[in-house]
């Protein structure tokens, strides 16, 4: 377990995969932690606690609300932000896909107390699971089970960077500047480096490479060091030019493949 994970969210987890596991039994395979904390950029006020978990076979439909209740807010109350959480099938973990198929999702509200059942069955795939599943062989922590590098993908760089072109296009629709600017840094070092990355250290790397007014007044904002801010216009600017970075490479790998 990393050190940036308290007692608190500790407790949390390993009392969300024993409800995991009372619910679909000996198919549970693992039970991972990714996203922020697993990163190293969890913060209290803005981050959420990102759980998957991966089973032998398809979950039968009946005990799929069972899950939902048992990771409820008002069941299991959350010390984050809220709870994401994804259930897959190991057959489903497959290279090639660029929306990989679920079983279900769980988004929870710790604020308002609510939560957000997704039943997976007869839907497209989430195409958030590509860069989950690239985060988890790369820094993904062990709840239970077989190390991440053994139980999933290796994701194409292709589809991370096509994935990651569309966690921008989110972004500056639905996030904060400060949430823009950190996305679109990650996203440029996994483009020059290969290396998957926090925002945060997005951000530290990002900064000696670009004008560091926006890059700090992000990073700033997401330490807690203050309410303010990017300035709007400097924050969609260098969003679009890693967009543009993004698909240039892009572009050049699908003429090279042809």
């Amino acid at each position: 377990m990393t050190p940036e994970v308290n007692s608190e969210q500790l407790a949390y987890c390993v009392e969300a995969v024993r409800r995991i596991r009372e619910v679909v039994g000996s198919d549970l395979i693992g039970a991972y932690l990714h996203g922020s904390l697993a990163l190293g950029d969890f913060h209290h006020e803005r981050s959420d606690i990102d759980l998957l978990a991966v089973t032998a076979r398809a979950v039968v439909a009946d005990l799929k609300p069972l899950l939902c209740k048992a990771l409820s807010p008002s069941s299991l109350p959350c010390p984050a932000v809220g709870l994401e959480f994804s259930l897959v099938t190991r057959g489903s973990l497959r290279c090639g896909d660029t929306a990989p198929n679920f079983e279900l999702h769980i988004a929870t509200d710790t604020k308002t107390g609510t939560e957000r059942c997704i039943d997976g069955t007869g839907r497209a795939g989430d195409t958030d699971l590509v860069m989950h599943y690239a985060v988890l062989r790369s820094r993904g922590v062990t709840l239970v089970g077989p190390e991440p590098v053994e139980v999933f993908p290796e994701v194409r760089r292709d589809h991370l960077l096509d994935a990651l072109r569309g966690e921008l296009e989110w972004a500056m629709t639905n996030g904060s500047p400060s949430y823009q600017v950190l996305n679109a840094a990650r996203a440029w070092r996994f483009l020059e480096d290969d290396v998957i990355c926090s925002k945060t250290e997005g951000g530290e790397w990002a900064r000696v490479r670009h004008d560091r007014s926006a890059i700090d007044a992000a990073l700033g904002h997401r330490r807690g060091n203050t309410d303010a801010q990017p300035n709007h216009a400097e924050a969609v600017e260098f969003v679009r030019a890693i967009e543009q970075r993004l698909a240039a490479t892009s572009e050049r790998q699908a003429t090279t493949e042809t």
